[in-house]
């Protein structure tokens, strides 16, 4: 938690309302998003009790699974609408040129998007999909198909929501606390009833502080999910499943519907906070990197669905070595890329990164506008320098390329750092952005006075490191084992 977010948590407890940590919406909000809420039964993990889920405020779907026997005829109903929901995305294409390292192609114009309450949901459904992805598929039976294609998009959402900056599945408690501070701790703010208390009270409320405190209290505090409250559990849950299992015939079916009827109960509130944080997010400007990083969500949907098409094997139940270096690399440069674009879109982040030392700002003291240097072939660049004087703290080191929401074409490359009297100076160069020395681009060029806020620059041209094939690597991760030859693709066959 950085400095300027503790002050903020600060304020918000002295005064009793949420403060805003950022001023823009940095992920794209769907017109028509997925809300699924998820409840599950104690015991194995990835059994489900109940989901509520829809796009339709108004009109919520409840799926629950009978409290004996098989979950399959719930689970092929779950799949039929989610892959239904998912198909529709499908329906239009548009074309993307070339690049100078991606040749033409297609790509949807759409992308599924599912809303879940908390991140504790998305785990389960992430167990969830590891389990039904792996399920028997009967040629004849086209429900089991069904259902390990959900299990394939459960896996396939849930490992795009461990990427930062990504809005396939989104926690909307988490979405929620990336745009405001609340007086309750970390740990609170993942109820998601006295969280949005806290951020938007009723009218009468106080407020935030004491809604929370009511909504905390309140008959109708339901969690979230996907565990149930014990409570709940002891008083009324457990009296259904024995009367279901003494009961036969008629009396079962009516215990089924009372059932539904109680856990339709027991949902609706959070199914109406659900939507009640959608409307909240979407009135909140969106960023301008939000568009870019929704267009990369349709390109990495698009490719899921070729692989689909064209190969469809579930993923592995274990990724070998090589192919968790290669995830590890793709979220550390996704982690860095939201936090470049959001720094350069949004003041209140920049704000946050000056006082952790992760950015600077300060007036130009000293500027060099003829500064020329030698290229390795011998011919001369202009790269105009300049000097930066800044009070804040700089744990940046020389070499760092910067980048600045008053210059977004530029990018700056720090030379020296020297500590002065209460202050720093920081030389820069310009390194891109300048056009050709024969026709410079002076618009890039700061005043003297004029004052700067710099940040760590996005990722212009992203290069995966180059990792081993997995027959490279020793048999300790994942490789052929020692003086054996290489029956990997035989051990996985017999699998």
């Amino acid at each position: 938690m950085s400095l300027l977010t503790s002050l903020l948590r600060m304020r918000a407890a002295d005064t009793g309302n949420a403060l805003r940590t950022s001023q823009l919406r940095h992920l794209h909000l769907s017109d028509q998003p997925l809300m699924l809420l998820a409840l599950k039964r104690t015991g194995p993990a990835a059994r489900p009790l109940a989901v509520m889920l829809g796009t339709d405020p108004s009109r919520p779907q409840l799926l629950v699974a009978p409290p004996s026997g098989s979950t399959t005829p719930m689970l092929t109903t779950l799949a039929r609408v989610v892959t239904a929901y998912i198909d529709a995305c499908q329906r239009h294409k548009e074309h993307l040129p070339a690049t100078s390292n991606k040749p033409a192609r297609q790509s949807y114009t759409d992308a599924p998007q599912i809303l879940v309450p908390n991140p504790r949901t998305m785990h389960h459904l992430k167990d969830l999909g590891d389990d039904l992805r792996f399920r028997r598929v009967d040629g004849e039976n086209s429900a089991s198909r069904s259902v390990q294609r959900l299990g394939h998009w459960l896996t396939y959402l849930t490992d795009r929501a461990d990427i930062p900056g990504s809005a396939a599945l989104i926690p909307m408690t988490s979405f929620l606390g990336m745009h405001w501070a609340t007086g309750q701790s970390p740990l609170e703010d993942e109820d998601l009833a006295t969280l949005l208390a806290w951020i938007d009270p009723p009218r009468h409320a106080a407020s935030g502080r004491d809604a929370a405190r009511k909504a905390e209290a309140s008959a109708t505090h339901r969690p979230a999910g996907p565990a149930t409250d014990a409570a709940f559990d002891n008083e009324q849950l457990a009296h259904l499943f024995d009367a279901h299992a003494r009961a036969s015939g008629q009396e079962q079916a009516r215990t089924l519907q009372e059932l539904d009827r109680l856990l339709a109960t027991y949902m609706q509130p959070t199914w109406d906070l659900m939507w009640q944080a959608y409307t909240l997010l979407q009135a909140l400007p969106e960023a301008k990197g939000t568009a870019r990083r929704w267009d990369r969500e349709r390109i990495a949907f698009t490719d899921e669905c070729l692989y689909l098409a064209q190969d469809g094997r579930p993923r592995p139940a274990r990724e070998h070595a090589v192919a968790v270096a290669v995830g590890l690399a793709r979220m550390e440069q996704g982690a860095a890329a939201f936090a470049a674009e959001r720094a350069a879109d949004d003041p209140f982040v920049r704000a946050e990164l000056r006082t952790a030392g992760e950015a600077i700002g300060g007036p130009v003291t000293a500027i060099d506008p003829e500064h020329i240097v030698r290229g390795p072939t011998g011919r001369a660049q202009w790269r105009p320098r300049l000097t930066v004087s800044t009070t804040d703290p700089v744990r940046m080191e020389p070499g760092q390329v910067l980048a600045c929401h008053t210059y977004r074409i530029a990018r700056y490359k720090i030379c020296e750092v020297t500590p002065a009297d209460g202050e720093t100076l920081v030389e820069l160069e310009i390194i891109a952005g300048m056009g050709k020395a024969s026709s410079p681009n002076h618009a890039v060029l700061p005043e003297i006075g004029a004052f700067l806020v710099l940040t760590i620059a996005p990722p212009d041209h992203y290069r995966m490191p180059e990792f081993p094939s997995r027959d490279q690597t020793p048999w300790t991760h994942g490789g052929p084992p020692p003086n054996h030859p290489d029956n990997s693709d035989e051990d996985e066959e017999a699998q």
